[in-house]
């Protein structure tokens, strides 16, 4: 994990440590990196176009390449990525969504719309009609339904799940996952600031300009997009949740506020609750090819699939 941190040092950090960098590249065509060639030789793989009042976006379905038929039912996750919601999916995804579906999962992959041209609301109206036709895809094969995302891509699942009445679609959902989430489009979570040093990756001066431009229809303090600014009885009315986060990355003070609050709500017990800490890991750890990463990538699997 050193060697992938000090790379970042050398590359990625410059970019959010400026506001300035940061809206110069917002302002650039931004678009998800394609399904490489190598993921078709292990996925059955479909694409379709889901329209919302914002825009057409692409939805993946993936399931993996086995002896069974493409259309064998499956439990079902829908995962959404990460990129501060100013970056696509990228290589990272593709690789950690091929061992997600090899975990015996359908895994559906909305390509939601980036800011500032999309915002929050554009991507809950696109989240509504994924979700409602995975839960009834998944009730009508007496599968089960779960949610998971990394980085934005977490804070967008658990700011959905908080904001969706508990009925239909989110009443489906039995396990949330998030990998180090991004859960306050502010960066003002207590314990963050003293995190920046030891961070190679993020920064809270550019992230704060992405988050703006993301938050923009619905203001900084909503919980669709500030999930920790949800109430406790919001908490109260989520699946198991799991969190995955390491202590070299500014969002680790996300995930310790967010479990804190999890554990001290009585409502939970009996919950699959679960944060897994892993010491001195970059920001979103388990999508790298690390050993560290592919140790809990593994983990990440077996959870979301109710191995463990």
């Amino acid at each position: 994990m050193r060697l992938t941190a000090a790379q970042l040092h050398r590359t990625r950090h410059p970019l959010w440590s400026s506001a300035d960098k940061v809206r110069e590249h917002m302002a650039l065509p931004r678009h998800s990196a394609p399904v490489p060639h190598e993921f078709y030789q292990v996925n059955h793989v479909v694409t379709d176009q889901v329209s919302v009042p914002a825009g057409t976006f692409t939805v993946h379905h993936l399931v993996p390449a086995t002896d069974a038929p493409r259309d064998t039912p499956l439990d079902i996750c829908v995962y959404l990525h990460g990129g501060a919601y100013i970056n696509g999916l990228d290589d990272r995804h593709w690789s950690f969504l091929t061992d997600l579906a090899a975990g015996g999962m359908k895994v559906i992959v909305p390509d939601y719309g980036l800011a500032p041209g999309f915002g929050a609301t554009a991507a809950r109206d696109l989240l509504d009609t994924v979700l409602t036709r995975a839960a009834e895809e998944a009730a009508g094969t007496g599968h089960r339904l779960c949610l998971a995302g990394d980085s934005a891509g977490g804070g967008l699942a658990l700011g959905w799940l908080l904001t969706t009445s508990r009925t239909g679609a989110a009443a489906a959902i039995d396990r949330i996952g998030l990998i180090s989430p991004w859960l306050d489009v502010t960066c003002t979570t207590p314990g963050l600031d003293a995190l920046i040093g030891s961070d190679p990756w993020l920064h809270p001066a550019g992230l704060r300009i992405a988050g703006a431009a993301w938050a923009s229809e619905v203001g900084p303090d909503h919980p669709l997009v500030s999930p920790l600014t949800a109430s406790d009885d919001l908490l109260q009315t989520l699946p198991d949740v799991g969190i995955w986060t390491g202590t070299r990355d500014i969002l680790h003070a996300d995930a310790t506020v967010l479990t804190d609050r999890l554990a001290a709500l009585d409502g939970r017990t009996g919950r699959a609750d679960r944060t897994e800490v892993s010491p001195g890991a970059i920001h979103v750890h388990p999508l790298t090819r690390t050993p560290e990463g592919r140790a809990a990538r593994r983990d990440i699997v077996a959870w979301l699939a109710r191995r463990n």
